[in-house]
């Protein structure tokens, strides 16, 4: 049961990050709110650390490096596809494969369920795939470049929770710290690389209101590393993965409250599917 309510945690925190990031990303260049958002988080992981613990462990630091690696490509794949579109079909399609590459991980390293495991499971990726289409798109069929992109960021993000949950349960915060430092570090040289080319305006200063968004994103962002991290040393990568991809139901949430956006049917009915699945999945 406790894997239940942090995978779910994990999944909303996420969400949630998604949400005050899209905020800033309406002012700012997406690689700028990443990148700031990323050294946010990084301190705020730097201040848990007394609480929370870290050692130099080296599984540790090259897992937490590698994960840092994976979270650089992924968050660029994902921005990239998002604005080639439909949302409608690459946004539940990134999801849905960042759900399922640690899964097969997970499967092969040994995980295993009941039967009415396996069924809890596979209601849960339909609930991802619902919960995370976005209605309102014109109806039409994704590039090539753009289902690629969309392979990409759900690959990366899948290889990120891979990263994570092979770091030792006894290294603390180490390989969220790396994923942090590494992911923002190659974000901030790709941005001035960018801006020297002329692919990014250069930022002239940064609103009050959207550094909050910053700080929220980037705290948000890294409080749901920990809470995967904390899910996947009491569960299995298999289950905690699958509902990590929940996360667009934490930004329909906050869209909700903060914008009064409508949640659409289609999304109602795969938050109450994704519940109804995981009670199943907690008794099976």
């Amino acid at each position: 049961m406790l894997t239940i309510v942090l995978g779910f945690a994990t999944a909303l925190v996420y969400g949630f990050a998604d949400f005050f990031g899209a905020i800033a990303s309406k002012k700012l260049a997406p690689v700028l709110v990443t990148c700031l958002a990323g050294f946010t988080g990084l301190v705020f992981l730097l201040a848990l650390t007394p609480a929370l613990g870290a050692s130099a462990n080296p599984a540790a630091i090259i897992w937490g490096i590698w994960a840092g690696v994976w979270s650089a490509f992924a968050m660029s794949c994902l921005y990239a596809s998002l604005a080639i579109g439909p949302i409608s079909i690459l946004s539940p399609l990134g999801a849905l494969v960042s759900a399922i590459v640690p899964a097969i991980v997970g499967l092969s390293l040994g995980d295993s369920f009941s039967s009415l495991g396996w069924v809890a499971l596979a209601l849960i990726l339909v609930a991802v795939v619902l919960v995370g289409f976005v209605p309102g798109q014109d109806v039409r069929l994704p590039s090539t470049k753009g289902l690629l992109l969309a392979l990409g960021a759900g690959v990366g993000i899948g290889a990120v929770l891979i990263c994570l949950d092979a770091a030792p349960a006894d290294s603390g915060l180490t390989s969220v710290i790396l994923l942090r430092a590494v992911s923002a570090t190659l974000l901030g040289v790709f941005l001035v690389i960018a801006i020297r080319l002329g692919k990014v305006p250069k930022p002239k200063g940064i609103p009050k209101n959207y550094w909050w968004a910053l700080i929220a994103a980037g705290i948000l962002d890294s409080s749901a590393n920990v809470f995967f991290l904390l899910a996947s040393r009491v569960g299995t990568l298999t289950v905690v993965s699958v509902l990590t991809a929940l996360y667009p139901l934490g930004t329909i949430v906050l869209a909700r409250v903060f914008l009064k956006e409508k949640i659409a049917r289609v999304q109602t009915i795969g938050v109450l599917l994704a519940l109804a699945a995981s009670a199943v999945l907690a008794v099976a």
